[in-house]
């Protein structure tokens, strides 16, 4: 008996994904300055802090496959959005270096994650024009990466970085995991 599922809903909820992936590897970037102050950080202690990123991408990029594997594309993809969703509201909330450590690498492996979760996504339920899909995907990224700095710059004088931070992913998040 073959699953029957939406492979436009599909295509959609990872490019969402892949969205919330160009957002997760820039916002460090964009909230820097803000998180230097917040923390009292010099710049080589700033570099340190956001240099966790590439482990946590690392991690989720590994982890990937043998999830997907066992359990599907479905908690893989929920459980890395709600990685990136608690990162994201660590990153506004957290007081301390070690605890936005770990916040950081939360964002870098829930990020890894829905990286490789959605082009693995998208190359299996492609059966025409898989490399026109993967293309479109990645637009996705460029999307998410170019548009969190503009975001945050536009709104930079109405609100504050905690209130930036909870509501620019959130709703994202949820639009993915649920998809």
């Amino acid at each position: 008996m073959s699953v029957k599922y939406n492979k436009k809903l599909l295509f959609r909820a990872s490019c969402t994904g892949m969205l919330m992936f160009g957002i997760a590897v820039l916002i460090l970037g964009s909230v820097a300055s803000d998180l230097k102050v917040k923390l009292d950080l010099d710049e080589v202690s700033a570099g340190a802090l956001f240099s966790v990123l590439p482990f946590g991408m690392f991690a989720g990029s590994l982890f990937f496959g043998p999830v997907v594997d066992k359990y599907g594309y479905r908690i893989l993809l929920s459980a890395s959005c709600l990685l990136l969703f608690a990162g994201f509201e660590g990153l506004a909330f957290a007081g301390s270096t070690n605890l936005m450590k770990l916040f950081i690498f939360m964002i870098g492996s829930g990020g890894g994650a829905v990286n490789g979760a959605t082009n693995s996504l998208v190359a299996d339920i492609s059966d025409t024009d898989k490399g026109a899909n993967l293309s479109i995907l990645g637009s996705f990224f460029g999307f998410g990466a170019l548009g969190i700095p503009l975001l945050l710059g536009i709104l930079r004088n109405t609100l504050i970085l905690r209130q930036l931070l909870q509501q620019s992913d959130s709703w994202l998040c949820l639009q993915v995991s649920f998809s």
